[in-house]
């Protein structure tokens, strides 16, 4: 049976709700960023500068993202040596 015959017949068509939210966060990001093009001082650590408000959010969810990233691996790995032991 092909893909689209066993999606038929299980009573689901269209794409996955997981597609449609991430697509949805999207674009509502992409709305913010253009909606706020104003800069602001920056200042961290020894970083004094000058960005644009967007770029300011942008690094600020890659940083978080990175850190959910880690702390999910470092539970993971500490879960497997427990296991393990």
């Amino acid at each position: 049976m092909s893909t689209a015959t066993e999606s038929a017949e299980s009573g689901t068509s269209g794409p996955p709700v997981k597609l449609i939210a991430l697509l949805l966060l999207v674009v509502a990001l992409a709305v913010f960023f253009f909606q706020n093009t104003h800069e602001t001082d920056i200042e961290f650590l020894w970083i004094d500068a000058r960005w644009p408000v967007w770029a300011v959010i942008g690094v600020s969810v890659l940083v978080g993202a990175v850190l959910a990233k880690l702390i999910g691996f470092l539970r993971a790995r500490s879960r497997d040596r427990r296991e393990r032991d």
